[in-house]
C-alpha cells in the first residue's frame, strides 16, 4: 500500500510504501521522513521545537555588514551625511549581536558536535572573535570622530578598510558555517 511521506528538512514529499533512500531535493536521509498524516499542522509549534538561536545571530552580521559596507560606498559616491549614518547603526547593531553569536556557536559546538576538537571549530572562533575586534575598532573610530568620512586622510582609508575586512571576514565564517551544516548532505563512497 502506498503512503505519503514527508522530509522534514526541506518538505518535499514522496509516494510509495517507504520513504526513499535519501531525499531528491536535499539530500536528507530516510531517518529524516515522516509519514504525512503524522504532520500535525502547527508553524508556531514547529518554529519554536526547530528554534537554534546561533544561525539567527550569525545571519545578522552576514546581512548588515554588506548592506554597511554598500552605504559606505554610497557615502563617497554621494557625500550624504545620511548614508554615513546609516552605517553607523548597522555597524553598531551588528557588533552587539556578534557576542550572541560567538556565545550561541560555542554552545551549539558543544552540544550537537560534542566540542570536537576541529579545525574548522577554531576557525569559527578566530574569525568570529576577529570580527567582533575588528567592530569594536570601527565603532571606536566613528564614535570618537564622528566625521571620519568627510576629514580624509589615514583614519578615513583604516575606517574603509575595516569595514571591508568585516564584510570579508562574514564571507568567510557564512562559508565554514555551511560546511558544517551541510556535511550531512555529503555522499558516501
Amino acid at each position: 500500500m502506498s503512503k505519503r511521506w514527508k522530509c522534514t528538512v526541506c518538505g518535499y514529499l514522496h509516494e510509495g510504501p517507504q520513504p526513499p533512500e535519501s531525499c531528491p531535493l536535499c539530500g536528507a536521509g530516510r531517518d529524516q521522513f515522516i509519514p504525512l498524516e503524522a504532520e500535525k499542522v502547527n508553524l508556531l509549534r514547529d518554529m519554536i521545537d526547530s528554534f537554534l538561536l546561533h544561525p539567527v545571530a550569525a545571519h545578522f552580521p552576514n546581512a548588515l555588514l554588506p548592506t554597511a559596507f554598500l552605504f559606505l560606498l554610497v557615502t563617497v559616491t554621494t557625500g550624504s551625511p545620511y548614508f554615513e549614518h546609516a552605517v553607523f547603526f548597522l555597524l553598531c547593531t551588528a557588533v552587539g549581536v556578534v557576542p550572541v553569536s560567538i556565545t550561541s556557536g560555542i554552545y551549539d559546538w558543544r552540544t550537537r558536535f560534542d566540542g570536537v576538537r576541529a579545525g574548522i571549530f577554531y576557525k569559527k572562533i578566530f574569525l568570529a572573535s576577529l570580527l567582533l575586534l575588528l567592530g569594536l575598532s570601527a565603532v571606536l573610530i566613528r564614535t570618537a570622530h564622528p566625521g571620519v568620512m568627510h576629514e580624509g586622510g589615514g583614519l578615513k582609508w583604516a575606517f574603509k578598510a575595516i569595514l571591508l575586512t568585516m564584510v570579508l571576514t562574514t564571507v568567510l565564517l557564512g562559508h565554514y558555517g555551511a560546511k558544517l551544516a551541510y556535511q550531512w548532505k555529503k555522499k558516501k563512497p
